[in-house]
């Protein structure tokens, strides 16, 4: 998800807008995770201090909190 780009901001105002269900959290785009997946390492391990590894983990709440 690319914060600053204005389409996909306005794409999930929309889909809101409708009344579709959408989650606060967001994942970025990151070279960093194409690099977890050529060594075949999840970023829990290759980075675990990196901004992607704590979107992970907040989705992670968040999906765990509504199960």
């Amino acid at each position: 998800y690319q914060a600053r780009a204005r389409l996909p901001v306005q794409l999930v105002e929309e889909l809101r807008a409708e009344g579709m269900p959408i989650m606060d959290a967001f994942l970025s785009a990151s070279v960093r995770i194409r690099e977890s997946h050529h060594q075949a390492l999840p970023m829990i391990h290759l980075d675990p201090r990196h901004k992607l590894t704590g979107e992970f983990a907040a989705l992670y709440d968040l999906l765990s909190a509504q199960a």
